[in-house]
């Protein structure tokens, strides 16, 4: 397969994983093939790193969790000694405009995702005093928000299902900050600029912009499995890439060059279903049946989305 010699080469040659504890780490791997395997461990990122170029699997997760025997087979066994908190923020999750009904990945969609994921983070450091670790483009369609510490590291799923209520809003009744008097509308809130009182004068008026739109589940599950920061995303053939938050701050189009993981060349590519539109930077049209001779990273995006193959 002609994909698998392109992730080959990444990892030989470029691949830089930046991932903490990685002996307290589990990790898992979705060959091309199809299945999961889980339960590797792993003493150095140098280890990891030459696992990737023998095996060359499509997908790298690694555990959120820190284990005493990361390889051991049996959860039990393992010996879970806590758990970074990990947020994701996808366009698949986001009501917007640009994400609505998005199959693929668009420069819109993950714009309003970059506008979501500021948000998080802007929450999480004025109202609950906590600095993200490390901030990831997903490769695909969103971005992860790693926080650690040992504020954190403790937290149990109940712990941090109380935590989403309060990033979702859960519960809140903007009416319970408004009074009538005769005909005034009176507003039971201070005009402050920043923190907790900001967003509920904001949700007063609008309850979408209260809400802060983050995958429950992956935020809740203290043995969650989160794609490696330095892989190659196999639904796009982008890297998820490590963020300063002055990236976050700028637009996607510079994050989205910095993920671009196969830069030289040109594959020639036949379609085997109709494509019309943008593949990020390139604007794509044919026909089933048509070859074109495309970008090497628009045609292995292509390929992973099932809308033809790569020839010689």
């Amino acid at each position: 397969m002609i994909i698998e010699v392109f992730f080959r080469n990444f990892y030989r040659n470029y691949a830089r994983f930046e991932i903490d504890a990685v002996e307290r780490r589990e990790f898992a791997f979705q060959p091309f093939g199809g299945g999961m395997v889980r339960h590797k461990s792993f003493k150095s990122l140098e280890d990891l790193r030459r696992f990737a170029v023998e095996k060359t699997p499509r997908h790298i997760y690694h555990s959120v969790a820190y284990y005493e025997r990361p390889g051991e087979e049996d959860m039990e066994g393992k010996g879970w000694l806590g758990a970074d908190l990990v947020f994701d923020i996808d366009g698949d999750h986001l009501d917007t405009e640009a994400c609505r009904g998005a199959t693929l990945v668009t420069l819109q969609c993950l714009e309003d995702a970059r506008e979501e994921a500021n948000k998080l983070i802007d929450v999480l450091r004025e109202e609950l005093d906590l600095k993200p670790a490390r901030i990831v483009f997903s490769g695909n369609r969103g971005f992860h928000i790693h926080v650690s510490g040992e504020e954190v590291l403790g937290l149990g799923a109940r712990e941090r299902r109380e935590l989403v209520n309060f990033l979702k809003a859960g519960g809140f009744d903007p009416s319970r900050f408004e009074a009538r008097l005769g005909r005034r509308r009176i507003v039971l809130y201070e005009e402050v600029p920043v923190g907790s009182l900001l967003r509920i004068r904001q949700g007063v008026e609008d309850p979408r912009a209260l809400r802060v739109e983050i995958d429950e589940v992956v935020t809740q599950d203290v043995h969650r499995l989160i794609r490696a920061p330095g892989s190659i995303n196999g639904k796009t053939g982008l890297v998820a890439t490590p963020l300063a938050l002055r990236d976050l701050e700028r637009g996607v189009e510079d994050i989205v060059e910095r993920a671009v993981a196969f830069r030289k060349g040109h594959l020639r590519f036949r379609f085997e279903k109709d494509f019309r539109g943008a593949v990020l930077f390139e604007k794509v049209e044919a026909g089933a049946g048509d070859f074109k001779v495309l970008p090497a990273y628009v045609a292995i995006y292509l390929e992973l989305q099932g809308f033809g193959k790569i020839h010689d």
